[in-house]
């Protein structure tokens, strides 16, 4: 699959070139480990410009069935907000944009170029508010603002 990039051009700023998208998975994909509706299709157009990351602490032990449902995404269990994080940094952060709601997802929401929080189902970290750009009030909204780069740089412009 070739890999396109999102560009979202914000008046003032240097332009986001983003490649790679890192999703949690509990939380803000799933509600108590199901994949919340939606969020298969919005995934589906998006791995057509980004790669999909998934990176979880898998609470629910269902990553392996998400991922499959989800399709060619990667998946990877996680301990830590930490380790979050350093997959950013390996994936070169300035490319990236995440999507998150825990307490674990702070690191990784300060380390991208674009920090999205979800506040979903399961509530939402206060760590994670504040270490995000954006905070949207569920997972597809924060999917739809990656689709449509317009609305995105109007949530972002100074």
């Amino acid at each position: 699959m070739r890999i396109v990039a999102i560009t979202v051009t914000v008046p003032d700023r240097v332009p986001l070139v983003l490649t790679h998208l890192i999703a949690d998975v509990n939380g803000t994909l799933t509600d108590r480990g199901r994949l919340i509706d939606g969020v298969a299709d919005r995934i589906s157009r998006l791995r057509e410009l980004l790669e999909v990351h998934l990176l979880t602490a898998d609470t629910y032990g269902t990553l392996p069935d998400i991922a499959a449902e989800l399709g060619g995404v990667t998946a990877q269990r996680v301990r830590s907000g930490a380790e979050k994080a350093a997959v950013a940094r390996r994936l070169t952060a300035e490319t990236c944009a995440a999507v998150g709601n825990g307490r674990n997802d702070e690191p990784v929401l300060r380390a991208v170029a674009l920090g999205i929080a979800v506040i979903g189902p399961e509530g939402a970290s206060p760590h994670a508010l504040a270490a995000a750009d954006v905070v949207c009030t569920s997972v597809t909204s924060a999917l739809d603002l990656l689709l449509d780069p317009r609305a995105l740089a109007a949530t972002l412009r100074p």
